[in-house]
């Protein structure tokens, strides 16, 4: 039987009304070839990493700081050493009361205050909270190694063991210098660029 374009049509098979679509396959989707069945593509989630409100990732801790706070650590602990050398000393000769003695407790204060400075600063500098006062502790040991040096090199070296002054003051200078070194380096990575930006990241979070 054949309908009115040509085509043959097989018995049972009803072709479809003028002006309507075919009606809709019912059951389940067709399954494509190899059986297994065709889900949905998995859509990403929107957003992606960082979309789920949590604050900026901690600031990188740069290696000038790391270095600084060693530094400063170790000078503190060479600060502590010579100045209970200093304050038993003072305390030894309580009984002299003069100007020398005065400077004396004044010079073992500052030192302690140095080492007080270096080590609260270094940490504080570690954490990127400030670094005020790790430079305020630095600057002070200088001072206090730049004050050594210029008294052991005003040692009057006359009389008949001038020669023998002479190169002790030489050696006794070698002290303040080797002393100086640490908080020097401490101060110039403390004052750098990447501790101020680290400290200020800090802040910034």
């Amino acid at each position: 039987m054949s309908n009115e374009h040509g085509q043959q049509q097989h018995p049972g098979q009803q072709s479809p009304m003028p002006g309507f679509a075919p009606p809709p396959q019912s059951g389940y989707p067709q399954t494509p070839p190899g059986g297994q069945p065709a889900y949905p593509a998995h859509q990403p989630y929107p957003g992606g990493p960082g979309s789920y409100g949590y604050g900026q990732q901690p600031a990188a801790k740069p290696g000038s700081v790391t270095g600084a706070a060693v530094l400063g650590f170790i000078q503190a602990g060479i600060t502590l050493i010579t100045t209970g050398i200093l304050f038993s000393a003072l305390f030894g000769t309580a009984s002299v009361q003069d100007s020398s003695a005065a400077f004396g407790w004044i010079l073992a204060l500052a030192q302690l205050a140095g080492l007080v400075l270096l080590i609260f600063g270094a940490v504080r500098l570690l954490s990127g909270s400030s670094r005020t006062l790790y430079i305020v502790g630095a600057a002070l040991e200088l001072v206090i190694c730049a004050y050594y040096l210029i008294s052991f090199l005003a040692i009057p070296n006359g009389g008949m063991f001038a020669e023998q002054v002479a190169d002790l003051k030489a050696a006794m200078a070698v002290i303040p210098i080797v002393f100086a070194i640490m908080p020097l380096i401490g101060l110039i990575l403390a004052l750098g660029s990447a501790a101020g930006n680290y400290v200020s990241a800090t802040r910034g979070r």
